[in-house]
């Protein structure tokens, strides 16, 4: 069995309203990525990340998907980047050790794959580590979405700085 690790930045994070569906989380770290953030007129996030920061885009078999992100993993053939016209997004990756009755529920929620997508990115750890993790992005951000900068939500969040050490 392969643990699956998500990246969260809205609903999902602790101490916001759909952390419910991470109680069968054995970890949660703060990260950052490589995006943009937006604030939906609904009043949470979406997050988009440049196609070559993409590693693997999410399937219907979850296990597999899992599969993937370890040997993403296991193979580190990727680098953090922050890549030229995008920005820092902070979240927090969320770990589960049982991918698939824990995932299925938050594709749901995330109303995957029709609302948002769910992709594989880099993800640069608190300790400056490196990680492949899932995250929910979305494509065409709709009318009426506010971009939010800072790459924090909600913007009013504290975040502890990461390093990015950009070459």
């Amino acid at each position: 069995m392969y643990d699956i690790t998500i990246l969260c930045y809205g609903t999902l994070m602790r101490k916001q309203s759909n952390h419910r569906f991470c109680k069968r989380a054995v970890k949660i770290e703060s990260a950052i990525v490589c995006g943009k953030l937006y604030q939906l007129p609904p009043g949470f996030p979406a997050l988009q990340v440049p196609d070559k920061a993409v590693l693997w885009t999410g399937s219907k078999d979850v296990f597999a998907d899992a599969q993937e992100q370890y040997n993403q993993n296991s193979e580190k053939d990727f680098e953090f980047k922050i890549h030229e016209g995008w920005s820092v997004v902070h979240g927090e990756l969320v770990t589960f050790a049982d991918p698939e009755s824990s995932v299925p529920p938050i594709d749901k929620l995330e109303g995957r794959p029709f609302f948002y997508d769910r992709v594989l990115v880099p993800a640069k750890r608190e300790d400056g580590s490196i990680i492949a993790a899932w995250a929910y992005t979305m494509d065409k951000i709709p009318f009426g979405a506010s971009p939010l900068p800072n790459g924090i939500w909600p913007e009013n969040r504290k975040v502890k700085p990461i390093k990015i050490n950009q070459n």
